[in-house]
C-alpha cells in the first residue's frame, strides 16, 4: 500500500512523499481494517512538516490528523462495525491508504453524506464549537469578530453562531469573498486594514464586543484587540502569519484583556469517551443537514501528495485541499 511521510524537517512539497509500505494483515479480536477515503490537508499538518508545531514527531513521520474511512474487514470481537460502514477514526497518521484501528477508536457516521464533508469532521467543527462554547458566554445578540474567515474552522464558525443568535464580525486578507461568507449567515464582512476597529465601532453601533478569534497571530491581534470591550477575550489557535502575537500594554493593563490559546488536542484528551463520541455525532448531524459545510477546491490523490501541500500552503485558495489516497469514490 502507499503512505505520504516525511524523513526530515523542512519545505513540506520538498520533503513529503509518497512510499510503498507492505500491505497490513488482516484485522483481530477488537481491530478494524480501514479503506481511508478522504482526509483533509490543514496548516497543522503543514507546521508539522516544517517541524513548528506543538508536538514533533519522531521521524519518518507520517502525518493525517483527520479522515473519514470504509470499513474493510472486521476482527472477531468486533460487534458494533462492519463491511462497508463509513467511519471517523479518533487517531492520527491518516494520509495512507490503509490502517488498523481499534473500534473502540471510531465513530459510525452517517452513509449517505458526503464523505467529503465528513473527512473534515475532526478539526475543523471541533475546533469552532469548543472556542464557541468553553471560553465567553455568548447569548443571542452578541457580537464576536475572527479573522481567517474564510477558512475551514472560519466557516464554521460562522454557521454554528448563526444557530445560536450570535453575530459575527469577520476579517479576510482579500477583497471578494464577503457575498459568500454573508452566503453563509456572516454579519459584518471586512478587509483587513489600519482602520479596523472605527470600521467596526461604525458598524455596530459601538457594541460591546467581547470575544475575538485569531488565527492569524503578529500584529492582526493588535488590531482585533481595538475592537474588543473592556475584559474581553481574544483566543488565539493559529499562527498563519507565522510571526508572535503583538499586543499593547494599554491593551492588557487597561482594557484588561485577556489572550488565551486554543489547542484541540488536549481538549480531547481530558474528555471523557463518551463526551467526545457526543460532540462528534452532534456535529455530524450538523454536516447532515447542511448547516455545516466546508468549500473544497481540489482533491488530490496520494502520489500527488507535494502538489497538494504546496497548493494547500497557498494563500489564494478558496476552499479545503483534499486527499482521497485510493482514488475518487
Amino acid at each position: 500500500m502507499k503512505v505520504a511521510q516525511f524523513a526530515s524537517f523542512g519545505s513540506p512539497a520538498k520533503v513529503i512523499e509518497c512510499v510503498k509500505v507492505p500491505d497490513l494483515n488482516d484485522p483481530k479480536g477488537n481491530e478494524v481494517l480501514l479503506d481511508v477515503v478522504a482526509c483533509p490537508i490543514n496548516p497543522a499538518d503543514v507546521l508539522n512538516i516544517e517541524g513548528r508545531y506543538g508536538v514533533t514527531p519522531n521521524l519518518p513521520a507520517r502525518l493525517g490528523a483527520e479522515c473519514v474511512a470504509r470499513v474493510k474487514k472486521v476482527g472477531s470481537a468486533v460487534d458494533d462495525f462492519k463491511e462497508g460502514d463509513i467511519v471517523l477514526p479518533l487517531d492520527r497518521e491518516n494520509w495512507v491508504q490503509q490502517k488498523i484501528v481499534s473500534d473502540k477508536n471510531l465513530i459510525l457516521l452517517p452513509s449517505n453524506v458526503d464523505p467529503l464533508q465528513l473527512s473534515m469532521l475532526k478539526v475543523n467543527p471541533a475546533t469552532a464549537y469548543l472556542m464557541l462554547k468553553k471560553y465567553v458566554s455568548l447569548k443571542e445578540g452578541d457580537w464576536l469578530i475572527q479573522d481567517a474567515a474564510n477558512s475551514g474552522v472560519g466557516h464554521c464558525i460562522i454557521s454554528l453562531a448563526k444557530l445560536e443568535g450570535i453575530k459575527t464580525i469577520n476579517v479576510v486578507r482579500r477583497k471578494g469573498l464577503a457575498d459568500e461568507l454573508k452566503n453563509i449567515g456572516a454579519n459584518i464582512v471586512l478587509e483587513d486594514s489600519e482602520n479596523l476597529a472605527e470600521e467596526v465601532r461604525d458598524l455596530t453601533n459601538a457594541a460591546n464586543i467581547k470575544l475575538a478569534i485569531d488565527a492569524v497571530g503578529g500584529n492582526q491581534v493588535l488590531r482585533l484587540g481595538d475592537c474588543l470591550a473592556e475584559e474581553a477575550t481574544i483566543l488565539n489557535y493559529g499562527l498563519l502569519s507565522g510571526k508572535n502575537i503583538e499586543m499593547t500594554s494599554y491593551q492588557t493593563v487597561f482594557k484588561r484583556l485577556i489572550l488565551t490559546g486554543f489547542w484541540l488536542m488536549p481538549w480531547l484528551q481530558n474528555m471523557s469517551r463518551e463526551k467526545v463520541f457526543e460532540l462528534y455525532n452532534h456535529l455530524a448531524a450538523l454536516i447532515d443537514k447542511n448547516i455545516l459545510y466546508v468549500p473544497i477546491e481540489k482533491t488530490y490523490n496520494l502520489e500527488e501528495i507535494r502538489k497538494a501541500v504546496a497548493h494547500s500552503a497557498g494563500y489564494n485558495r478558496s476552499g479545503k485541499i483534499i486527499l482521497t489516497p485510493n482514488g475518487p469514490f
